[in-house]
């Protein structure tokens, strides 16, 4: 897998943090989709081609959704989340973090993984 992936889902992982503030509907509706995607990443244990196709189907199907809610509650509150929405979602949210970004490693010489996040990486 190219690095260009492993950094783009560390930077996707990680944007919560910045962008967590949101309206509750936004934030609630952004964790939602966060965990799920966490979910598909963890999907098939140690089996990339598992994981592949359950991330690919959710980034098919999702992305453009996470991303325009990513970037709305971002331009909403630059500055971070506040204290309430990391209390509530702190956890959660490393958890999720943690998911994909091990999902990347563990997978990151798969050549149907790697496939994958060619195929469903939108510039």
């Amino acid at each position: 897998m190219k690095l260009k992936h492993l950094v783009a889902g560390l930077a996707l992982a990680g944007a919560l943090g910045a962008c967590s503030k949101g309206g509750s509907a936004d934030v609630d509706a952004f964790m939602k989709l966060d965990t799920e995607k966490a979910a598909a990443f963890a999907a098939g244990g140690t089996d990339c081609a598992a994981k592949a196709k359950s991330a690919g189907e959710w980034r098919t199907k999702h992305s453009a959704e996470y991303k325009a809610l990513q970037a709305k509650l971002n331009k909403q509150w630059s500055d971070g989340p506040p204290g309430e929405v990391k209390e509530k979602y702190g956890d959660v949210i490393k958890a999720n973090k943690k998911a994909v970004v091990r999902a990347m490693l563990d997978c990151s010489n798969d050549p149907t993984f790697s496939k994958m996040m060619d195929d469903t990486t939108a510039d």
